[in-house]
């Protein structure tokens, strides 16, 4: 076997060494391989290069191997577009990612004038879904959630407990950021809750002291985080610090083992949240897909190798039904998909490309999450 263009991180261009673009249909993969959500990518490429052992394994797709050919994004919005250019030169028939959302909405129009399928199943600003399909593009297709409906479902359970008045939102300074706060913002208060500060801050933030600062001078009851996996870590864990006891909610992973040493510190104790995916959703092929993604990478699935592995899934079993690598005609066969989730729902996309899967309401009590509601994300 053998790396795809970028030798970066984890190996997961699965296909002989030496066979050519005529022997494989060829996936691209725009991820952030390097800089602040590199974390995730690590954990999406688990979740893809596990999707494609089975894949092939079983005889690829239209008779022949499905190799995926990565790039890396940075979660930069230039370097994605030009990281869209680059994968198409080099013949792929669709291409996933890009992970952040500001990626993802910088190389919409690419895809779009080649007229190649795109489908992104992490990034999660309402944007996207917005201006795709009947919103302008037809060709970006999104799996996952956005954070309008998880923010909803998010605000309903907190205002079922009765508990909670007030809320801040602390976001990086990114169109996930913003698009998540902004989706909070208006579910809350059409909830009723009184949202009394809003801070953004740069990706890869370092030092929280002084955000925590002005939070404990709020005296907010809980702070909605929009935030990467790294910033909730540092978040977390300077809040504990600095003792700041207001519940986080928001958009919140505990998946992964530096967020699972926060969580078994004490870090999140209170702490609520709706979220894409979680481990723990007592479904058996969820189960059994967690005990994979532990027995090969020695650490369980979080949402981005969930993610990776049902984006490979449902594109290839798109490419199988068109009979074809032709770019319309797989757009076609991802507009008519009907795909059984491993987290129960069922992926169909609507009129906004967009599909509605199952989501998890999840709590934090002292240092063990807890799932208390799966539900439909339509």
């Amino acid at each position: 076997m053998r790396l795809g263009k970028m030798a970066i991180g984890l190996a997961m261009t699965m296909m002989a060494s030496g066979a050519s673009a005529q022997e494989t249909i060829d996936i691209g993969l725009s991820t952030p391989l390097t800089g602040p959500v590199a974390y995730g990518s690590l954990h999406e490429r688990r979740g893809i290069e596990l999707a494609l052992e089975e894949i092939n394994a079983a005889g690829g797709i239209l008779g022949k191997e499905v190799r995926v050919i990565t790039e890396d994004n940075q979660c930069n919005p230039g370097v994605s577009v030009t990281v869209a250019n680059r994968l198409i030169e080099q013949g792929v028939v669709a291409v996933m990612g890009a992970q952040c959302s500001s990626a993802v909405l910088a190389a919409m129009p690419v895809f779009m004038k080649a007229r190649i399928p795109l489908v992104s199943a992490i990034a999660s600003s309402p944007e996207i879904s917005e201006k795709s399909g009947v919103g302008g593009n037809p060709w970006v297709f999104r799996l996952n959630p956005s954070d309008k409906e998880l923010a909803a479902a998010n605000v309903n359970y907190l205002a079922s407990l009765g508990t909670v008045k007030t809320i801040a939102i602390v976001a990086e300074s990114t169109d996930y950021g913003r698009g998540g706060a902004d989706a909070f913002s208006a579910a809350a208060k059409a909830k009723g809750f009184e949202i009394v500060s809003t801070d953004f801050h740069p990706i890869g933030a370092a030092d929280f002291t002084t955000i925590i600062t002005r939070l404990k001078s709020t005296g907010a009851d809980a702070v909605a985080l929009y935030n990467s996996v790294t910033d909730i870590a540092n978040f977390g864990k300077q809040a504990q610090a600095q003792g700041l006891k207001t519940i986080m909610t928001g958009k919140l992973s505990f998946g992964g083992d530096a967020l699972q040493a926060l969580l078994a510190a004490g870090a999140f104790d209170g702490a609520i949240t709706g979220f894409p995916y979680n481990s723990q959703v007592d479904l058996p092929e969820n189960k059994a897909f967690d005990e994979k993604v532990a027995q090969k990478f020695g650490e369980g699935a979080v949402l981005q190798s969930f993610a990776g592995y049902e984006a490979t899934y449902v594109l290839t079993d798109a490419i199988e039904r068109a009979g074809s690598t032709d770019g319309d005609a797989i757009r076609q066969a991802l507009k008519d998909t009907s795909y059984k989730s491993i987290m129960g729902g069922v992926v169909e996309f609507d009129d906004h490309n967009q599909a509605h899967n199952n989501a998890v309401i999840s709590v934090v009590d002292g240092t063990e999450e807890k799932v208390v509601d799966v539900f439909p994300t339509d």
